[in-house]
């Protein structure tokens, strides 16, 4: 093994564009690589150390997919249950056909949803964050924004399309979150420290964004396409609705060596470093099935051109069609990524998990990712 490739991009990405990054690169449950570049703190030239914590973003949604499925081999929920059986509001539910003039007219839906179509983005859903609804949630819990209520809101809002027609990103994971809460009889986050967090050892992993914590959390950049460089985001999560939202799609807070934990749990097809049995073989060989239609995939791919060959499962994409992929992968390989750079690889078939870590939105990973990907295989001989 001789990791100069993925040294050598992240030396290059950080001289470039990115603030600071840190990679953490295991191999048949052995930490084989571990490097930082760049700066944490770019304003005060405070380099990347190892121990930042971060936002996830959307890494958040392959910890919520696993709790999902964890949830279903323990039988408290299936994956053709209607949404309805857990958030009422999801029964009987509406959607808002568009006019094409700006307004909306509402019809019932086709056939129910179901917690598939919420893990697989196919509900109907969307990832508006300004709608009238969500501020009216806001006001009514004077900022608190409980989980359930959230996702209770969001079926009296009504669907975008009819379950099952489309692939479309959204918030299906945060309604997750919701309905595990209901279907465990536990807080989401409480959930997943039990399952996961507890067990593997994640102890800087959490929803709980306390002032004290918020001060721990690494400075959140994004780029600024006028000035052409990367300037603090004052507002931070913004997907972070309230202080009781637990968001399955964006809300966590952790750090790489937490992280890189939980990626090689999913490596190793349920089953931690030292052997505990955290989910079953079968159950994360279903997360990463691929769930979508060969129509679905076209519009997956639109949104995500460099993604171009992989499917979607149960919140992670999935590998399918090397020749079509920007960068190499393994077969079955799987994982997802975050709106401020990170990424997940899990690759049972070699043995090989990865987190990579950065802190800055319009994080270019279109351009960082395939080359990391790509530096990684090269790394251990498999181009």
């Amino acid at each position: 093994m001789n990791f100069t490739p993925v040294k050598s991009v992240m030396d290059d990405i950080t001289a470039w564009n990115i603030p600071g990054c840190d990679i953490a690169i295991m191999k048949d449950n052995e930490l084989v690589f571990r490097y930082q570049a760049g700066y944490s703190d770019l304003e005060n030239k405070i380099p990347v150390k190892g121990d930042e914590l971060y936002y996830l973003f959307s890494a958040t949604k392959p910890i919520t997919g696993a709790a999902a499925v964890l949830l279903a081999e323990e039988g408290k929920m299936r994956f053709d249950d209607e949404v309805g059986k857990y958030i009422t509001s999801f029964n009987n539910i509406m959607v808002n056909v568009d006019n094409g003039d700006g307004t909306f007219t509402r019809v019932p839906a086709k056939r129910p949803v179901r917690i598939i179509d919420l893990l697989t983005m196919t509900a109907g859903l969307d990832y508006n964050l300004s709608s009238p609804e969500l501020h009216d949630v806001m006001k009514s819990t004077e900022g608190r924004c409980p989980t359930f209520e959230v996702a209770n809101m969001l079926g009296e809002r009504g669907l975008f399309f009819h379950p099952g027609e489309k692939f479309s990103y959204s918030l299906c994971l945060d309604v997750i979150g919701a309905v595990i809460e209901v279907a465990s009889g536990e807080k989401f986050g409480e959930y997943l420290k039990k399952r996961f967090f507890e067990p593997l050892g994640m102890g800087h992993t959490t929803f709980d964004v306390t002032p004290e914590l918020k001060k721990q959390i690494a400075p959140l950049y994004i780029f600024d396409n006028e000035q052409k460089k990367p300037v603090i985001k004052k507002n931070g999560n913004i997907y972070i609705l309230g202080d009781e939202f637990e968001g399955g799609g964006a809300g966590l807070v952790s750090c790489v060596e937490d992280y890189i934990k939980f990626t090689n749990m999913l490596t190793n097809l349920g089953k931690s470093a030292d052997g505990t049995r955290i989910m079953s073989e079968e159950s994360v060989n279903f997360m990463r099935k691929n769930q979508l239609t060969e129509e679905h995939m076209k519009m997956f791919w639109s949104g995500w051109k460099y993604l171009t060959g992989f499917g979607y499962g149960c919140g992670v994409r999935t590998a399918l069609v090397p020749e079509l992929v920007n960068g190499h992968f393994s077969a079955g390989e799987f994982g997802w990524c975050g709106a401020a750079g990170a990424m997940v690889i899990a690759a049972p078939a070699e043995g090989i998990s990865v987190y990579y870590a950065q802190h800055m939105q319009n994080s270019f990973e279109w351009i960082v990712h395939p080359k990391l990907r790509k530096a990684i295989y090269d790394s251990f001989g498999l181009i």
